[in-house]
Protein backbone atom coordinates (compact mmCIF):
# COMPACT_ATOMS: atom_id res chain seq x y z
CA UNK A 1 0.00 0.00 0.00
CA UNK A 2 3.05 2.49 0.80
CA UNK A 3 4.29 1.62 -2.68
CA UNK A 4 1.06 2.84 -4.86
CA UNK A 5 0.84 5.82 -2.29
CA UNK A 6 4.55 7.12 -3.32
CA UNK A 7 3.83 5.76 -7.07
CA UNK A 8 0.73 7.89 -6.84
CA UNK A 9 2.94 10.69 -5.10
CA UNK A 10 6.02 10.72 -7.78
CA UNK A 11 3.70 10.52 -10.67
CA UNK A 12 0.45 12.67 -9.64
CA UNK A 13 1.34 15.34 -12.68
CA UNK A 14 1.69 12.32 -15.18
CA UNK A 15 -1.53 10.56 -13.60
CA UNK A 16 -3.75 13.77 -13.98
CA UNK A 17 -2.59 14.55 -17.83
CA UNK A 18 -3.29 10.73 -18.44
CA UNK A 19 -6.53 10.74 -16.99
CA UNK A 20 -7.54 14.02 -18.42
CA UNK A 21 -6.62 13.02 -21.68
CA UNK A 22 -8.95 9.89 -21.44
CA UNK A 23 -11.73 11.96 -20.46
CA UNK A 24 -11.35 14.24 -23.52
CA UNK A 25 -10.73 11.00 -25.73
CA UNK A 26 -14.32 9.88 -24.01
CA UNK A 27 -16.02 13.72 -24.52
CA UNK A 28 -14.85 13.72 -28.28
CA UNK A 29 -15.81 10.62 -28.84
CA UNK A 30 -19.59 11.01 -27.51
CA UNK A 31 -19.11 14.48 -29.62
CA UNK A 32 -18.93 12.65 -32.28
CA UNK A 33 -21.36 9.95 -32.32
CA UNK A 34 -24.41 12.13 -31.76
CA UNK A 35 -22.63 14.55 -34.61
CA UNK A 36 -22.73 11.03 -36.44
CA UNK A 37 -26.27 10.56 -35.47
CA UNK A 38 -27.66 14.21 -36.77
CA UNK A 39 -25.55 13.49 -39.94
CA UNK A 40 -27.63 10.62 -41.00
CA UNK A 41 -30.87 11.70 -39.98
CA UNK A 42 -30.12 14.95 -42.25
CA UNK A 43 -28.87 12.91 -44.78
CA UNK A 44 -32.02 10.31 -44.89
CA UNK A 45 -33.64 13.61 -45.03
CA UNK A 46 -32.06 14.62 -48.28
CA UNK A 47 -32.53 11.34 -50.10
CA UNK A 48 -35.99 11.48 -49.37
CA UNK A 49 -36.24 14.90 -50.33
CA UNK A 50 -34.17 14.21 -53.74
CA UNK A 51 -36.92 10.98 -54.40
CA UNK A 52 -39.30 13.18 -54.43
CA UNK A 53 -37.89 15.50 -56.78
CA UNK A 54 -36.99 12.53 -58.97
CA UNK A 55 -40.80 11.73 -59.08
CA UNK A 56 -42.35 15.17 -59.82
CA UNK A 57 -39.65 15.57 -62.83
CA UNK A 58 -41.03 11.93 -63.55
CA UNK A 59 -44.36 13.73 -63.85
CA UNK A 60 -43.46 16.19 -65.59
CA UNK A 61 -41.74 13.97 -68.73
CA UNK A 62 -44.92 12.22 -68.79
CA UNK A 63 -47.30 15.40 -68.44
CA UNK A 64 -44.94 16.83 -71.39
CA UNK A 65 -45.51 13.34 -73.13
CA UNK A 66 -49.13 13.34 -73.38
CA UNK A 67 -49.16 17.10 -74.20
CA UNK A 68 -47.04 16.34 -77.40
CA UNK A 69 -49.23 13.17 -77.77
CA UNK A 70 -52.20 15.65 -77.76
CA UNK A 71 -50.77 18.33 -80.38
CA UNK A 72 -50.05 15.67 -82.30
CA UNK A 73 -54.14 14.60 -82.85
CA UNK A 74 -55.10 18.08 -82.25
CA UNK A 75 -52.92 18.61 -85.70
CA UNK A 76 -54.16 16.04 -87.58
CA UNK A 77 -57.89 16.65 -86.61
CA UNK A 78 -56.79 20.29 -87.85
CA UNK A 79 -55.83 19.04 -91.16
CA UNK A 80 -58.92 16.65 -91.48
CA UNK A 81 -61.38 19.50 -90.57
CA UNK A 82 -59.61 21.29 -93.31
CA UNK A 83 -59.83 19.02 -95.66
CA UNK A 84 -63.03 18.15 -95.12
CA UNK A 85 -64.01 22.00 -95.01
CA UNK A 86 -61.87 21.78 -98.65
CA UNK A 87 -64.78 18.86 -99.51
CA UNK A 88 -67.66 20.65 -98.45
CA UNK A 89 -67.14 23.61 -100.20
CA UNK A 90 -66.50 21.68 -103.43
CA UNK A 91 -70.00 20.02 -102.94
CA UNK A 92 -71.32 23.30 -102.34
CA UNK A 93 -69.94 24.62 -105.71
CA UNK A 94 -71.33 21.29 -107.54
CA UNK A 95 -74.21 21.43 -106.37
CA UNK A 96 -75.27 24.95 -107.37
Amino acid sequence: MNQLKNFVSDNFKSLVIIFAFLVTMYAQHTANTAHIAELTSRCATLEAKIQDQYEKIDAIKLDKAVFEATMTQFTQMRGDLQEMRADIKELLKNRR
